[in-house]
C-alpha cells in the first residue's frame, strides 16, 4: 500500500497544491516556509481519517489553528485575521491494485464545527482486518528529527492502553510528531520481565531488537550487528556498538536520534503485528518524517534513506529535508520540490551529484556566501584583465575575512604567483 495522492486547501501554510507520491522513497525538498512541514501535517490529518474505524483509537481533527489565515490591516494600527474555509484534506491510497479516496473536511472556524469525513471504503478496510488478528495491519507513523526530544508526559496513553491492551495500541498517538519515550521504555521492560518468567526469548521483542540492530548496522557500515536491551541494573535501555555499552540517554543527539526513530517505527510493528516477527520489517505502511537530517552528522547522512529501504523494503517514506548530501544519496527516489508560489516540481534525482552542483542545480543556491562568492568573481576578473595590483588587493580582504590558511586564499595567492606577481 502506499499514498499516491493529495490534495490540500486552506490548510496552516498552504493555500491550495495537489502532490502525486510513488511507492519507496519521496523527498520533499524548498525553501524554509514553503510548507513542507504543513505538507506532512496534513498527509498525518489525512492518515488519522483511516483510523476512525478502529473502536478506542482516538484521532486528530483539523483544528481552528490548522485553518490558513492571512491578516488584514485595518485603519492606521489596527488588524484583523481572516480564516479561509473551508479547509480540506483529500488522499488516494492504492492498495492491492484498488484506489481508496477519502476526504476529511472543515467549513469554518467556528469552534462549535467539527471535522467531516467522506470516504469509499477506505474506513471499513481499517476496521475489517484490524478485527482479523490473521491480517497484517500497516504501520501508520509521523515523526519529526526536530522535534525528537519533545517527548509526551508519562502517563500518556496508559489508560487506554490497558482498556485496550491489544495490537490495536500501535496506534495510539502514531501520527504525533513527539515520541513516547517512555512508553518505549516501558514496553521493553515489560518483555524483559515477561522473557525471564516463561524462560525464553519473547518474539515481538527479539523481533524489534533485529529491527533497531539491523538499522544502525546498515547507517553505521559495520560488520557485526550493534545490540540493544533494557537494563534493569541502568533502569533504562542501553546500545552496545562493538566493545561498548552505553545508556541511550548518555549518547549524542545523532546517535539518541536514529535510535529512538528507528525505535519507534519497530516499536509500533511489534503491537501492530505481534504474529509476523519472523518478517516483521516486510510489513507495509506509510511513515512520515520532518528534517530528517536534523543532528546527523555527514556519514549518516549519506547512508540514512539507503538504510531505511533496506530495513523496511515495502514501507512508503515520505520525507522532508534541506541536506544536500542526503539530495545526493537518493538513487531511485522521487524529488519533489516545493517553491514559494507553492508550485510543486517533480525533479531528476540528483544521484552522484557533488554537494555544490545539488546546491546549484536542486536547491537554488550556492556552496559559499555571497561575499565570499563576490571577492572571488571579483579576483577573477582582475586577472582577465591583468589587474594584478587589484587583484592583490582582493586576496587581502579574503585573507582577513577567511584567514591566510583558508583554501580560497592560498589557490589565489598560487595563482598571482602564477600569473608573474613577485611579493
Amino acid at each position: 500500500m502506499y499514498l499516491k495522492k493529495i490534495n490540500i486547501k486552506n490548510f496552516k501554510a498552504i493555500t491550495n497544491m495537489e502532490i502525486d507520491f510513488t511507492e519507496g522513497v519521496n523527498l520533499l525538498i524548498g525553501d524554509n516556509g514553503v510548507g513542507k512541514s504543513s505538507i506532512l501535517e496534513a498527509i498525518a490529518v489525512a492518515l488519522f481519517g483511516m483510523l476512525k474505524g478502529i473502536r478506542g483509537v482516538p484521532t486528530k481533527n483539523i483544528l481552528q489553528d490548522d485553518i490558513h489565515f492571512t491578516i488584514e490591516e485595518k485603519g492606521d494600527a489596527s488588524s484583523a485575521i481572516r480564516y479561509w474555509t473551508p479547509t480540506e484534506i483529500a488522499g488516494t491510497l492504492e492498495m492491492q491494485n484498488e484506489s481508496y479516496h477519502w476526504r476529511r473536511y472543515r467549513l469554518n472556524e467556528d469552534g462549535k464545527e467539527r471535522t467531516k469525513m467522506d470516504d469509499d471504503g477506505i474506513v471499513k478496510w481499517m476496521q475489517h482486518i484490524s478485527n482479523h488478528p490473521e491480517d497484517s495491519l500497516p504501520l501508520l507513523c509521523f515523526q519529526s528529527d526536530a522535534r525528537v526530544w519533545q517527548t509526551r508526559r508519562g502517563d500518556f496513553g496508559k489508560e487506554l492502553k490497558k482498556k485496550l491492551d491489544d495490537r490495536r495500541c500501535g496506534y495510539i498517538g502514531c501520527l504525533d510528531y513527539s515520541l513516547d519515550m517512555k512508553g518505549i521504555q516501558a514496553w521493553c521492560l515489560k518483555m524483559e520481565l515477561t522473557a525471564f518468567q516463561k524462560k525464553k526469548p519473547i518474539k515481538e521483542y527479539e523481533a524489534f531488537k533485529n529491527i533497531v540492530a539491523c538499522f544502525m548496522q546498515q547507517i553505521s557500515q559495520l560488520e557485526e550487528k550493534p545490540q540493544i536491551h533494557y537494563s534493569s541494573l541502568l533502569g533504562e535501555l542501553v546500545y552496545q556498538e562493538k566493545s561498548q555499552l552505553m545508556p541511550i540517554s548518555y549518547l549524542s543527539a545523532g546517535y539518541q536520534s536514529l535510535l529512538w526513530m528507528v525505535m519507534n517505527l519497530a516499536y509500533r510493528l511489534a503491537l501492530l503485528n505481534p504474529e509476523s516477527t519472523d518478517n516483521l520489517g516486510e510489513s507495509e505502511g506509510i511513515v512520515l518524517i520532518d528534517e530528517i537530517d536534523m543532528h546527523l552528522h555527514p556519514k549518516w547522512q549519506w547512508n540514512i534513506v539507503d538504510a531505511l529501504e533496506r530495513t523496511f523494503p515495502n514501507m512508503q517514506f515520505i520525507l522532508a529535508t534541506h541536506s544536500p548530501i542526503i539530495i545526493s544519496s537518493c538513487k531511485n527516489e522521487q524529488l519533489i520540490l516545493i517553491d514559494e508560489d507553492e508550485e510543486v516540481r517533480y525533479l531528476a534525482n540528483a544521484y552522484g551529484y557533488s554537494v555544490q552542483d545539488v546546491l546549484n542545480f536542486r536547491q537554488g543556491t550556492t556552496e559559499k556566501p555571497e561575499e565570499i562568492k563576490k571577492l572571488s568573481e571579483q579576483f577573477e576578473k582582475a586577472l582577465d584583465e591583468d589587474e594584478l595590483k587589484e587583484a592583490k588587493k582582493i586576496v587581502r580582504e579574503m585573507e582577513i575575512i577567511l584567514g591566510t590558511d583558508h583554501p580560497d586564499v592560498r589557490d589565489a595567492r598560487e595563482e598571482l604567483r602564477l600569473n608573474g606577481w613577485e611579493e
